[in-house]
């Protein structure tokens, strides 16, 4: 099971029991043992500090997501998802979506990349994507 530990550093409403309901679905989907995840809402400003020093992109982004262990490693910290509450506003708002369904979105996109998941090819995104659309249908 995958625990996340929620960290609000930027305002904003987060929807907590979904997101825990999320994490559940995805543990027993990816067949996760005990393991925990760090999710950090942070604003613009930090999460353009992060994406310039880890990825060399002097931009904001909606999520990163870091690895820390090995998801075999029972009862570790897997990694860490940054959210930015300002850029997920804003996509939401782009997409046509609720600020909650772009969270639930972004914190799915980054569980999924610590799991191994990825969409550079498009094959891996047609995957990776697939999982997301699974994941998230099953909490609606």
């Amino acid at each position: 099971m995958i625990r996340g530990n929620i960290i609000a550093a930027a305002g904003g409403r987060i929807p907590r029991k979904k997101i825990a309901a999320l994490l559940a679905a995805i543990s027993k989907g990816e067949k996760v043992r005990s393991t925990t995840v760090n999710i950090i809402f942070v604003d613009d400003r930090e999460i353009k500090k992060l994406n310039r020093k880890y990825r060399r992109l002097n931009q904001a982004t909606d999520v990163l997501s870091f690895n820390i262990n090995d998801v075999s490693v029972k009862d570790s910290l897997l990694g860490e998802i940054y959210i930015s509450i300002e850029t997920a506003g804003k996509y939401a708002g782009k997409d046509g979506l609720s600020l909650t369904a772009e969270i639930l979105q972004l914190c799915c996109h980054g569980a999924l990349h610590l799991l191994g998941y990825d969409h550079i090819r498009d094959s891996d995104r047609s995957v990776m994507e697939a999982r997301e659309r699974h994941y998230l249908g099953r909490i609606k």
